[in-house]
């Protein structure tokens, strides 16, 4: 007996799309719009939404199943983990 096709996760426009939108509130997957929330932005997404990217993929994804290390996205989903998100906006302290 074959086993079904593996669905794989469809890859969005622009690849920030996989974090909220600090500045239009967009939510993961969908276009960042405009002041009014009434037009979707076709051609980029806000530069806030760009450098929160950057910054979730530097650091590694602490989810058990995933693990995903600084630079590749998270697995099993499209989107990035809520914890791989909250560990790059927490601050980290140095001691010498």
């Amino acid at each position: 007996m074959t086993q079904p096709i593996a669905r794989q996760p469809v890859p969005y426009r622009f690849a920030s799309m996989a974090i909220l939108c600090t500045w239009c509130r967009a939510r993961p997957g969908q276009l960042c719009t405009n002041q009014r929330g009434t037009a979707d932005r076709r051609r980029d997404v806000h530069s806030a939404r760009v450098i929160d990217w950057v910054r979730v993929m530097s650091t590694q994804c602490p989810e058990r199943i995933c693990q995903a290390p600084a630079g590749q996205p998270c697995t099993l989903a499209p989107n990035v983990h809520q914890a791989r998100v909250h560990a790059a906006n927490t601050p980290t302290t140095t001691t010498p």
